[in-house]
């Protein structure tokens, strides 16, 4: 009796995801890779027509932000836009963020959503990949090194926080998160303790702030030259359950314009942030990929749950169930990309996949909090597994005042 009532509602669960995933993006198109947010506009004219004018222009410049976020910058670039109407048909909803009206002039910045499917069709016909995978919350740590050495993660001397507090994005392919800078964050890690990648406090202070990965930046002030510019190195390890990645880079500019520069210096690292996911999770909306998985049941609580992680899966393009017991589902799935991106993709959703060896179109899936990919990605979930590249402080020492920063 118990597995027909299981077989039942099995049965009824999978017919719900072939419903949500034919067309391959049902529950992408609430996807925040497809939001356009703070697009401003400023045009004059007729006061008629002036909010109209302002919302096709605005829809436009929001679809060319949505496509540079999740395609190749210079392809999307060259892509020549359908009409207004094409595009407003493509809108799911926008939001007016804030707006001033005049006789002759409109100002305006809204937040478009766009439906998933259209845009996809778009890129597709034009043979352009594109990513539409989502990591879990990244959580920032900038740290700011003045020019005798001292290193700041919390308090005001923290000169670059503030950029980064305007800069991080919210609605991306991978949306960042500051830490408060309370007193339970300040006694977790130091600037020294960040810099010198100590795991355990990184770990903890992610779980706080329910975030994915950590990302430890630095931007270092040398002093000002004699010709008056002042150079900004910049560095950054994002800590995950794969191998660290880092990245480095510097801006220079006249050393009155210190904001600027740092603000600069942000943007230089959101962008390798975002650019190394996109690319590494491109995927090419042509072409679809298959496997047999099996999928070990013990309750139907725990089949309910699968399918709504799955359901979160933007790369998943059908299911199909081909057998049923009580203690084994066997589905015979399509998705976009490869195995080790869809792998990715189901991480993000807390389910692992491993493929059978010597056979990538058959494979096993569970649910797993700490699930990652047979093979290290370009980016990384969690820090929570990592190897620790430096020998960690004991999260039984409290962290020391911010120091200067270590060697690097």
């Amino acid at each position: 009796m118990e597995l027909t009532i299981l077989r039942r509602h099995c049965r009824g669960l999978l017919t719900m995801l072939l419903l949500l995933f034919p067309a391959g993006a049902a529950l992408a198109q609430a996807g925040q890779v497809y939001t356009a947010t703070g697009i401003d506009v400023d045009i004059t004219g007729d006061i008629a027509t002036l909010r109209d004018q302002a919302m096709l222009e605005g829809q436009r410049k929001a679809l060319e932000q949505v496509l540079s976020d999740i395609a190749p910058a210079d392809q999307a670039a060259s892509l020549s836009l359908p009409s207004d109407d094409v595009i407003s048909g493509w809108v799911q909803d926008f939001e007016i963020e804030e707006e001033k009206l005049s006789a002759t002039r409109y100002i305006g910045r809204f937040t478009f959503r766009f439906m998933a499917e259209p845009v996809q069709q778009f890129l597709a016909g034009n043979s352009v990949a594109f990513a539409q995978t989502q990591t879990r919350r990244l959580l920032v740590l900038p740290i700011y090194t003045d020019e005798a050495g001292n290193s700041s993660l919390w308090g005001p001397t923290n000169l670059w926080l503030g950029p980064w507090s305007v800069k991080a994005p919210n609605v991306s392919l991978v949306p960042m998160t500051l830490p408060t800078g309370d007193l339970s964050d300040s006694s977790t890690l130091s600037a020294t303790q960040a810099l010198a990648g100590d795991l355990p406090r990184l770990t903890a202070l992610a779980e706080r702030y329910g975030a994915g990965d950590v990302l430890v930046t630095e931007a270092r002030a040398s002093p000002p030259g004699a010709d008056g510019k002042q150079t900004f190195a910049i560095t950054a390890t994002r800590y995950s359950r794969e191998a660290p990645q880092s990245f480095s880079d510097s801006v220079t500019g006249d050393a009155a314009t210190i904001d600027e520069l740092l603000a600069q210096s942000a943007d230089r690292t959101i962008d390798w942030v975002q650019g190394a996911w996109k690319q590494a999770n491109l995927v090419d909306a042509s072409k679809q990929s298959r496997m047999t998985i099996e999928v070990p049941i013990s309750t139907l609580k725990q089949w309910v749950d699968i399918k709504r992680q799955l359901g979160g899966v933007p790369s998943l393009r059908s299911v199909q169930l081909v057998s049923l017991t009580r203690s084994l589902a066997v589905l015979d799935i399509g998705f976009l990309g490869d195995v080790v991106q869809f792998q990715r993709a189901l991480a993000q959703q807390d389910l692992s996949l491993s493929t059978a060896v010597g056979d990538a179109t058959k494979g096993t899936l569970r649910q797993d909090a700490n699930a990652s990919v047979s093979q290290p990605p370009p980016p990384a979930p969690l820090p929570s597994q990592l190897t620790q590249p430096a020998a960690p402080t004991g999260m039984n020492e409290p962290a020391v005042p911010d120091q200067p920063a270590v060697p690097q």
